[in-house]
């Protein structure tokens, strides 16, 4: 049979598993396939239990994600097909390869297994971060909100109290910090995001340049600290960054973060130091 190598633009071929485009995941090949990547191609007919160790392992290894035992796991085994296929090279430039259902009398049809995963709940396999709460450690981080700098992060979430905190990028720190880009847009609140039109609550207001932070600033956000306590966070750099980037927004948060818990901003500014720099050596060290 014809490899993909070799077959011209809309010709039959066959997968060998030996593609760039496959990865070899506990002796299986597997590849992505689905207008947005979401099912897993794998080649062979598998078993529930060979499913589930290719799915975990393959977003573990390519996203860094681990597979959370969910009912969305039953979901996918429940739609996890055992088909036949005929593989063909794309004529469009956006595809390499497509694919169609074939009946499995064809006796040049292909085995597959497609496993799809649009509905599994993952979370971040990062490094290890000490809970700022409890003290214990936490692996797994997920994008969300949080108080202290509008948009999403990356959260550490501690299983045993609960308590959500920003994960450190695994990147130096820089003495100088400079933005390319506003902090905020069309004076929505540097904090939460809000906009004079949606305000985060009732009767909230947005100041446009607030006197202690200098950005965009809601009464609810600016409400949530002390007079003293908004000095301090200066103080220590937040909000101040000239450049907008991973590092500064989750500092920024973490800052936030932990004044509501009553941590002094410069004790909080040294931890979220010592956290990146655990994180620069546990990445150089992978």
């Amino acid at each position: 049979m014809t490899t993909i190598a070799d077959a011209a633009p809309g010709a039959a071929f066959a997968f060998t598993g030996n593609e760039p485009f496959f990865d070899l995941v506990h002796g299986i090949p597997v590849t992505t396939t689905g207008d947005d990547g979401e099912a897993l191609l794998a080649l062979g007919h598998l078993t529930a239990r060979a499913t589930l160790a290719v799915t975990a392992s393959y977003y573990r290894r390519h996203d860094g994600q681990r597979i959370l035992p969910t009912p969305g796991v039953t979901q996918m085994l429940r739609d996890t097909r055992r088909a036949w296929i005929h593989t063909h090279r794309a004529t469009d430039p956006f595809s390499n390869w497509c694919w169609t259902e074939a009946p499995a009398t064809d006796h040049q049809a292909q085995a597959v297994t497609l496993i799809d995963t649009e509905w599994l709940d993952r979370e971040d396999d990062t490094f290890p971060s000490p809970c700022p709460a409890c003290g214990r450690h936490s692996r797994s981080s997920a994008l969300a909100a949080g108080p202290g700098r509008a948009g999403a992060g990356r959260y550490h979430h501690c299983r045993h109290c609960h308590h959500r905190w920003p994960a450190a990028p695994a990147y130096r720190l820089r003495l100088q910090r400079e933005r390319t880009w506003p902090a905020t847009r069309d004076g929505s609140c540097f904090a939460c995001g809000c906009v004079h039109a949606f305000p985060c609550h009732s009767g909230c207001t947005i100041a446009e340049r607030d006197p202690v932070i200098g950005q965009p600033l809601c009464t609810a956000c600016r409400a949530q600290h002390s007079p003293r306590t908004w000095q301090h966070l200066v103080a220590v750099a937040y909000a101040t960054a000239t450049r907008s980037d991973a590092h500064d927004e989750q500092r920024d948060r973490f800052l936030f973060a932990e004044a509501l818990r009553g941590i002094p901003p410069t004790h909080a500014a040294r931890d979220w130091t010592r956290r990146v720099d655990h994180a620069c050596r546990a990445a150089a060290a992978r």
